[in-house]
Parts: C-alpha cells; sequence; structure tokens
C-alpha cells in the first residue's frame, strides 16, 4: 500500500456503518419484494397472498433506502461543513470538536 492510498482511505465511522448497513437492508428488501411477485405469477404462491408479501417486503426496503440515504448523506454534510470552516477561517463549535 502506498502513502496516497493510506490516505485516501476513509475511516468507517458508526454514521457510515449505519448507513451501509440500511442499504444492505434495502437491497434484501427489494429483493425479496421481486421474488414475492415471482412466485406468485408462477403460481407458487395465491397472487393476494404474493402481493402482501411483496408490499411488506417493499416497505422493508423503502426505509432500508432512506435510512441509508440519510446517514450517508449526514457524512457527507458534516466533511463539506467542516470543509467551508476551514476555508473561511471559522473555528468548530465545542460539540464538533
Amino acid at each position: 500500500m502506498t502513502v496516497l492510498q493510506a490516505q485516501m482511505k476513509k475511516p468507517l465511522t458508526k454514521t457510515r456503518l449505519i448507513g451501509f448497513a440500511a442499504l444492505g437492508v434495502c437491497a434484501i428488501g427489494y429483493t425479496g419484494m421481486g421474488l414475492a411477485l415471482l412466485a406468485g405469477k408462477l403460481d407458487y404462491l395465491d397472487m393476494t397472498h404474493a402481493a402482501l408479501l411483496a408490499a411488506a417486503a417493499a416497505l422493508i426496503g423503502e426505509i432500508g433506502l432512506w435510512v441509508g440515504a440519510g446517514c450517508l448523506g449526514l457524512t457527507l454534510f458534516k466533511k463539506r461543513k467542516a470543509m467551508l470552516d476551514k476555508l473561511f477561517g471559522r473555528k468548530p463549535r465545542p460539540s464538533e470538536v
């Protein structure tokens, strides 16, 4: 590993870890939705039950999507805010130290 690669490696903070885990839940939820609909189409399940199962899985996927986007977006916001504070010479608040 070169010095440049070591400097570019981002630490996995708690917020980023939650964000990536939530995106994994999102992928699992939407995959479950697709599989439930496929099971309904192939007559492994009654289409009514397949649609209910797909709706529940889609809700889980949607929750994962929003939580993941929120957590990962928050990390980008904090990084940009710190960069702007440094650029304008502002002191960080005591809660951010």
